[in-house]
Parts: C-alpha cells; structure tokens; sequence
C-alpha cells in the first residue's frame, strides 16, 4: 500500500456522530497521500476540518466516485468498519465501478473482495484488489511442516530490543493512534523504532504489518510472534499495536494471542476516561484501571514465567472532558497506580516513551 500516493477515501454512510476511525487514523497519519474523501453528506467541505484535525492538509470532500475520479486517484480505499462481513450494496457498486476505472482497491473488510469473481473482472483494466484481512498463508503454511516443531517457537528477540504492546480495557481505546504516536515521538529524538501494525487501519497506514482477526486461531500466536521477531531484529525499540482487550467477551481471543505471541517487555494500557461498558455490550462494566494491569500482566506471565513484563504507563482518552477534568483525572490515575499517564494527542507521549525506553 505505501506505493498509493493519490488515495481517495470511501466513507459514504460512516461519517456519524463518531466518524469512521479508519477515516480519521488514515488523515491524522497518511495525509500526504490523500487527495479526496467520498461522502455527499459532507460535500464541499474540508475533510480535515470537520474531523477537527488540527494543522492537517486540507483534503476535499465529494459527493461520488465521479467527482472523485476528477482528483486523479490511483486507488480507492474502503473506509468501512461493519461488525459482520456483509458487504453494503452501494459500496460493493463503487468498488467495481472504480476498478472499470483502473484504481486499485484498498478493503479492511473480512469480506474478500479477490475472492468475488465479479471484482476479479472489473479488474480486468490491470486494477489490483487489496484485501487487508487476507490471511497470510505464507507466514502460516511454510514454517511449521513436518520437523515436528510446535506451532510457536518460543524464540528470543535479539539481546538490546525492547518489544512495547499496546493493551487496553475495550476496543477503540486508542491503543494504534498510542503506538504510532510514540513512534513519531521517537523518530524526533533520532531512533529508528519499528511499528507493527496488527489491524487493517494501521496497515494501511503503515503499508506493513498482519490483520490478525484474519488469522486461523491456532495460527495467531505463531503469526505475531514471526512479524515481532522480525521487527526486533532490525529495531531497538519495536511498538505493537494492540487489538480488543481480554475483558471483552467477543475479542478476548485475539488480545491474548497478542499478548503470547508478542512477548513484550512491557505494556501500555489504553482507556477512555468517558466508557463504563464494553464496546457494543452495554451491560457490561469495563474493569477499573488497576484491574486491567492485574489482568495483562498475569496473562502475560502465563507463558512467560521468567519475564518482567509490566505496565509501564496508561495512554488516556479524555476527549469531550474540559481540561481540568481530563487533569483531574489523569492525576487520580497516576495517583492510584503510581504510572505516568496522558492523553496523548492532547498532552504528549513523551512521558510514556520515556517509561518504555530501555536504560543505556
């Protein structure tokens, strides 16, 4: 994906009173690469400025693919985040209409869109079809043949790394928006950290990395645990984003793959001081702060004893709260767990990069 330099957003219908998070990770950390954004309800106006994304490039909004095609784009990318797999007739009808035109088309859907002979020829014109969630076989199907290896290989990570993983108390905490934050914090004090993108969002942000809901169960530890190792052999500092959190009921299970597979050395726990209760599940309370940190790190001393993997800060979302609430309370947390805490698109990741940096 990081050869797109002319993307236009399909968002059509996704831009509700909580806008597509696909949408908005894509124009705070790709905006260089977007030259238009599809959504007639928002028409005419700057793509950046009703997001409230501050200092961002202005970026168009149109009305349809047609007005689109007249920013000159070379793929279209889906910014669509349905629970299910089903695919919405209007966006299944753009997606074909741009690859007659000749884009490639970028989809985070579980719904494969390479699978769908229809799309296969509208791509006919030398479109290609990019499905995020495609699981990687070639991770999966040629390691682990018949040497009688087991599926995860319990190796270490080059001696002088330090593996970070984002957990969190619900999905949509902030855990991508926390690791690509302190990346960006970290290439200003001229490191040279590694992100691993582990959702569709931060993939196609970061053109790298593995969906890994889209991965066969037995196979999301040893998967994660191939990208991480690799990651760590080329980088000092390797930033994991996160997925789900272990509370959840529905995502729990790709949260302690992670958590397995990643080996980290450390964690940062992701929250949103505004939730009571689980994403999508009203009834269900999220857990305090300090009821989190138990839980992550015990599970992460499940498979790996010896190791002294803890929490080393929490990344708050306070958005919505006035200044001094949001103070208040990162203050109460910092108080209760004895962590540096941040909100860190309003206050900074400094803190929480300087807590995860190894001694030298």
């Amino acid at each position: 994906m990081k050869q797109h330099k002319r993307i236009a957003v399909l968002v059509e219908g996704e831009w509700g009173p909580r806008p597509s998070k696909t949408l908005t990770g894509v124009l705070r950390y790709r905006a260089h690469d977007v030259v238009t954004v599809i959504e007639s309800g928002y028409a005419g106006q700057d793509a950046a400025e009703v997001l409230g994304l501050e200092g961002a490039t202005p970026i168009p909004v149109v009305a349809d693919l047609a007005a689109a095609l007249e920013h000159e784009p070379d793929a279209l990318l889906l910014a669509d985040e349905p629970v299910g797999s089903a695919v919405d007739p209007y966006w299944r009808e753009q997606v074909l209409t741009a690859l007659e035109s000749g884009l490639d088309v970028v989809s985070g859907l579980h719904y494969q869109f390479a699978d769908d002979a229809e799309a296969v020829a509208a791509a006919r014109t030398g479109a290609r079809i990019q499905d995020v969630r495609r699981p990687p076989h070639e991770l999966y199907f040629t390691d682990f043949a018949a040497d009688g290896r087991p599926v995860v290989h319990y190796r270490e990570h080059r001696a002088g790394s330090h593996t970070v993983l984002a957990v969190g108390t619900d999905c949509s905490s902030g855990k991508m928006t926390t690791m690509l934050e302190l990346r960006r914090a970290a290439l200003g004090r001229g490191l040279a950290p590694g992100f691993v993108a582990t959702g569709q969002v931060g993939m196609m942000i970061s053109g790298g990395g593995v969906a890994v809901d889209g991965v066969m169960s037995d196979f999301v530890n040893s998967v994660v645990e191939q990208v991480v190792f690799d990651a760590a052999q080329e980088h000092d500092l390797v930033l994991v984003e996160g997925q789900g959190a272990l509370n959840h009921p529905r995502y729990s299970a790709v949260t302690l793959g992670l958590l397995h597979g990643a080996r980290p050395d450390s964690l940062i726990l992701c929250h949103d001081l505004r939730r009571e209760s689980v994403g999508l599940l009203p009834g269900h309370s999220l857990p305090s702060v300090r009821r989190a940190i138990e839980i992550n790190e015990q599970a992460a001393r499940w498979v790996w004893p010896d190791d002294a993997c803890r929490v080393a800060g929490i990344s708050v979302m306070s958005r919505g709260l006035p200044d001094d609430e949001a103070r208040d309370a990162i203050d109460r947390l910092e108080q209760e767990t004895g962590l540096p805490v941040t909100d860190v698109l309003r206050y900074g990741v400094d803190r929480l990069l300087d807590a995860v940096l190894p001694p030298r």
